[in-house]
């Protein structure tokens, strides 16, 4: 468990970096469109803008998280309940032997795609409403193979996710762990 909280310190040090990479990364793909050229140039660089923003969102909901989680096992330390903070890392790590194991049996099944962490698969959506934020929509997908879990989508993605219930889309995604997706990308599939 102690290796789980090095992993998270060190992720919550390492993500302002990665972030600064992005925003210039991102500074470049502005400029590009800025400078114009054929439209199926532009609608690449567009989507690739649209994917650095949505990469850009969740790197920092993952140091806001990681940040929030040391300092409630600082706090229960402090107060000590050591006990408690004991509890708190033993759910971390079994999330991540849970995360990971959900990713073998994604790429046992086939239907992922490798691009940057990201995985596809068509989910029959059983349910869908409203997120904390006016801006979030969270469904439930059930893939071909019966498992279900909990898809979190924002902006023109919880949007398109909207009328699906009862429908299967194609969703390109993000592992969040516990059975949870982010949305990269939703495709309506009937």
């Amino acid at each position: 468990m102690k290796e789980t909280l090095v992993k998270l310190v060190k992720e919550v040090n390492e993500i302002p970096s990665v972030i600064r990479d992005i925003m210039a990364a991102r500074a470049d793909l502005e400029k590009k469109l800025s400078q114009g050229g054929d439209e199926e140039a532009l609608r690449a660089v567009k989507e690739n803008l649209a994917n650095t923003d949505r990469e850009l969102e969740w790197l920092r909901s993952r140091q806001t998280a990681a940040v929030a989680t040391i300092n409630l096992l600082s706090a229960l330390i402090g107060a000590g309940r050591a006990d408690d903070a004991q509890a708190v890392l033993a759910a971390l790590v079994k999330g991540e032997q849970k995360s990971a194991q959900g990713d073998e049996n994604e790429s046992r099944r086939g239907n992922s795609t490798d691009q940057e962490e990201l995985k596809v698969d068509t989910f029959a959506i059983k349910e869908v409403k409203p997120g904390k934020s006016e801006s979030t929509i969270w469904a439930i997908g059930v893939t071909g193979d019966g498992a279900e879990y909990k898809i979190c989508a924002k902006n023109g993605n919880g949007q398109a996710l909207l009328g699906t219930s009862g429908k299967k889309a194609k969703i390109k995604y993000r592992p969040m762990g516990d059975d949870k997706l982010f949305a990269v990308s939703v495709e309506i599939a009937g």
